[in-house]
């Protein structure tokens, strides 16, 4: 009973302080998962409970979006359970609280617009554009300076990527929330995801032929299509993955050349702000497999 209430307040701090701010939410969410994973092991009904209970309270008296935030913290933490449960590997884990998290997202972002609680995000886009322009033109040396239709397209091109960047945003959080459960529950006796050191994060190499074929035929789509939009956006996760790929295979690369770990991580810093680079290495050790020439040069 005693932990039961305890979970029932942290839900409603929870709750309070996204209300105030969103952003407050993010960073409680490992928090509140971990307390409710753990009653769920314990009992399934009182975890159901607690979210009978708050659901329609929330309803009624919190905003739609920290309203939404409640209902997808207890999805995130059925998925962590599930995947506590099923004993998968850490990585699988991650992959399927990314998901949830950016399925989550963007449903919950078109229901919100479906029933009118927000305006359109596309005219909320266009607002803000008309208003970014109408201030450079204010300030007239500055904005002769400016190539504005450039500022145009590329903004209108961050707002088709859109769905991209949620995906990205999406899998940060789940790399923070999935990490935190790692050390939250390090005293307890829940047995934790099949354990894999960020080195031995090697991505499949469908990756690359996949990145590759978008590549391609992102120069055969029109501008402004539908197509052009779903390729642009599947180029950028896919590009974050193998981002991810680079930035793993560095730190195997120093390992195997017996490089001190605390220098190893300072090597990486400079690789995790030159994206471009780290992507390139990428791209490069999926080519010529570089990871397995060396392990088997090890043997």
């Amino acid at each position: 009973m005693l932990q039961l209430m305890l979970v029932l307040l942290v839900v409603f701090v929870f709750i309070t302080l996204t209300d105030i701010s969103l952003l407050f939410g993010a960073v409680l969410l490992p928090f509140a998962v971990y307390f409710l994973v753990n009653l769920k092991h314990q009992s399934n009904y009182h975890f159901w409970l607690t979210f009978a209970s708050f659901l329609i309270p929330a309803a009624l008296l919190l905003s739609p979006d920290a309203w939404a935030w409640f209902v997808v913290l207890y999805i995130v933490a059925t998925v962590v359970h599930h995947t506590l449960k099923k004993e998968i590997s850490q990585e699988l884990a991650l992959f399927y609280v990314t998901a949830t998290l950016m399925l989550s997202f963007i449903g919950i972002l078109n229901l919100l617009q479906g029933f009118g609680v927000i305006q359109p995000i596309s005219d909320a886009y266009l607002g803000i554009r008309s208003w970014y322009m109408e201030q450079l033109e204010m300030y007239g040396t500055l904005a002769s300076d400016l190539d504005t239709d450039l500022i145009r397209a590329s903004m209108d091109q961050i707002f088709i990527n859109l769905p991209a960047y949620i995906t990205v945003i999406a899998f940060m959080l789940a790399l923070y929330t999935v990490l935190m459960q790692r050390v939250l529950f390090s005293s307890s006796s829940v047995k934790m995801w099949n354990y894999r050191s960020f080195k031995d994060w090697a991505f499949p190499r469908f990756i690359l032929y996949l990145f590759l074929t978008l590549f391609i035929v992102s120069f055969f789509t029109t501008e402004g299509t539908t197509a052009q939009s779903t390729v642009g956006n599947l180029l950028i996760v896919v590009e974050w993955i193998l981002y991810i790929h680079g930035l793993s295979f560095s730190y195997f690369f120093f390992m195997e050349k017996k490089i001190n770990v605390v220098l190893s991580v300072l090597l990486l810093i400079p690789l995790i702000i030159l994206r471009p680079l780290t992507l390139l290495i990428g791209v490069f050790e999926m080519i010529f497999r570089i990871r397995t020439l060396l392990q088997l040069k090890r043997k």
